[in-house]
């Protein structure tokens, strides 16, 4: 079989480890699939450390060559070569010249690119995001490869600019999962329903046995913590960004929610979800908010901390451990879901509601701008007194979006196989 070069763009290992997830579970399954035909090219906005990571994981990955496609380089040099290549990318000599660019280089050698972007053209992320997400997708799409987009959530479209942006590109893609029924919405509502899947998020299949649980046994080994009545909670350095805005005090609400946890004997793990081990800086980053929530409550003898960057599989087998998880990161509800563990969510985006509606619970996803320490402390005293309901609800409906997420990957390689013959063909 002739190689399968897949390249995949916005998502990298370091940093979010919701994308770390995501990347995890299609890279897996794709080799699954393709065997040693299998050739990934991730473009990574973390080169140097998605090495290091590379490197320390358990599994085989040395078809995997990492190309550094940081948001500037990207934005800045490789989208204005881009349109060059488009527009006199038939002329050889300019096409070899233009194509001494790695990131142009990159994607003109691969058959396909997947963008695992966890959200993508949403009003709320302003003038830059919305922009990155545009030149991700029409990069490699100038240079005559054709994009699907892994599952996320997309929309609203309300933005003048970001409706523009969208309306633009997305109807060119051979592929958009839509990750659940209020993104199908948003993406009708603009007219774009031919290329459209309805998926569930690719972290929903990622595996996390063998030498991760190996690890997270180890961790836990001889902790009489790990034997209490555990309750997660996963900050997160995005909600505490815009809770700022309005001037709530997202920390110090955490901080209360904590010690009310444990004025209660409930023991307390905390979760950075996503994690650059010695960077203060909070994008994709909830170390920093993590460190000062845990340095604020008085007394840790029953609270659990690890402030240093994790694998996705070690994160979800610690969330499994818990009774009940609070959260702010989007993937640590995904995690909790899958290990069936109720899942209080205080998030910023309907890309939450729409996955717990999924599970018939959308009803336990509040939103930031209304957050205070006496109505999360309410909810979570509601969701106690639901956790028999809860649990039923998530047992129920977990094998149905397990086998949902598992389209993704069926769904793109169906678009890969076609653009292969087609290739193979002429």
């Amino acid at each position: 079989m002739k190689p399968v070069n897949i390249a995949v763009t916005a998502a990298s290992f370091c940093g979010n480890k919701g994308a770390a997830a995501m990347l995890q579970s299609g890279i897996k399954q794709l080799h699954e699939r393709y065997g040693t035909a299998l050739r990934i090219t991730l473009m990574s906005t973390y080169p140097e450390r998605d090495l290091e990571i590379i490197a320390a994981m358990p599994e085989n990955y040395g078809f995997i060559n990492v190309v550094n496609a940081k948001p500037e380089k990207l934005m800045l040099l490789a989208f204005p070569i881009a349109v060059l290549y488009g527009l006199f990318g038939r002329i050889v000599p300019l096409r070899k010249l233009l194509a001494r660019n790695k990131i142009i280089r990159a994607y003109t050698e691969c058959n396909m690119v997947v963008d695992m972007a966890g959200v993508s053209f949403v009003d709320s992320r302003g003038f830059v995001m919305n922009t990155y997400a545009f030149v991700c997708a029409a990069v490699p799409m100038l240079c005559g490869v054709p994009v699907c987009k892994y599952s996320q959530a997309l929309g609203s479209f309300k933005n003048p600019y970001n409706r523009f942006l969208a309306k633009l590109v997305l109807p060119k893609l051979r592929l958009i999962c839509a990750r659940g029924e209020i993104t199908r919405n948003h993406l009708a509502k603009i007219g774009i329903t031919e290329n459209v899947r309805l998926c569930a998020d690719g972290a929903f299949t990622m595996t996390d046995g063998g030498q991760y649980a190996e690890n997270v046994s180890k961790l836990c080994k001889n902790d009489v913590f790990y034997s209490g009545n555990i309750i997660g909670v996963s900050p997160s350095s995005v909600v505490d960004k815009r809770c700022r805005k309005l001037g709530i005090d997202y920390k110090k609400i955490m901080t209360e929610f904590i010690e009310r946890l444990l004025a209660e004997n409930y023991s307390v793990l905390i979760i950075a979800n996503s994690a650059r081990e010695g960077s203060r800086k909070p994008r994709n980053n909830d170390l920093p908010v993590c460190a000062e929530v845990y340095e604020a409550v008085r007394d840790k003898t029953y609270i659990r901390f690890f402030p240093n960057e994790m694998f996705p599989e070690e994160l979800r087998l610690l969330i499994g451990k818990c009774k009940v998880l609070a959260a702010s990161r989007f993937h640590a509800m995904i995690g909790a879901l899958e290990r069936g563990v109720p899942v209080l969510l205080v998030g910023w985006s309907h890309k939450y509601k729409e996955v717990l509606d999924m599970f018939g619970l959308g009803e336990y996803a509040a939103d930031y701008s209304e957050l205070t320490s006496d109505k999360l402390w309410t909810e979570f005293k509601r969701l106690l007194e639901n956790l028999s309901e809860i649990h039923v609800k998530i047992s129920e409906n977990l094998p149905r979006v397990k086998e949902s997420s598992r389209e993704n990957i069926a769904l793109i390689s169906e678009e890969i196989d076609k653009v292969i013959n087609y290739a193979q063909e002429t």
